[in-house]
């Protein structure tokens, strides 16, 4: 199964519409592989975190913040996957969604470079959401889209 979502988001990250609609497209099949409520991907610079495409019942409160706020910025300065299993009890926060129990930031590292080029976010209503099956799941996809 996870060979065919892997080919499914290298289908979506290669197609030649723009890039924001392979984001969203890419967020989609994260998403309903495991009916989580919400998956983002960002673009990550030396500055900012920017959302780019996303799938779930609304935009995030904050589309674009400091690279170093909340749990992303704590996924980009570290190189390495943020779970907080309950964000009411994490001071690095960043509330984009009222109601989140749970959250996971995966950086995107750059093939050649390793830095940080983007994030992939996923978010539940339910405190204790993720496994570390969840975790593996999420690092596995944000691999696969490196050439977004």
């Amino acid at each position: 199964m996870m060979e065919r979502l892997i080919r499914s988001l290298a289908r979506a990250v290669d197609s030649e519409s723009p890039r924001d609609q392979r984001a969203s497209a890419a967020a989609e099949i994260i998403r309903n592989a495991r009916g989580y409520r919400w998956v983002g991907i960002y673009d990550v610079d030396d500055e900012e975190i920017v959302l780019i495409g996303y799938t779930g019942s609304s935009p995030p409160e904050h589309q674009r913040f400091a690279a170093t706020q909340g749990l992303s910025g704590e996924a980009v300065s570290s190189r390495a996957t943020v779970v907080s299993n309950d964000v009411a009890r994490n001071p690095s926060y960043l509330v984009t969604f009222r109601g989140t129990g749970s959250e996971i930031v995966v950086p995107i590292l750059g093939a050649e470079s390793g830095i940080v080029i983007g994030t992939v976010d996923v978010e539940s209503d339910r405190i204790d959401a993720f496994s570390p099956d969840d975790v593996a799941f999420v690092e596995e996809c944000a691999a696969a889209l490196r050439p977004l």
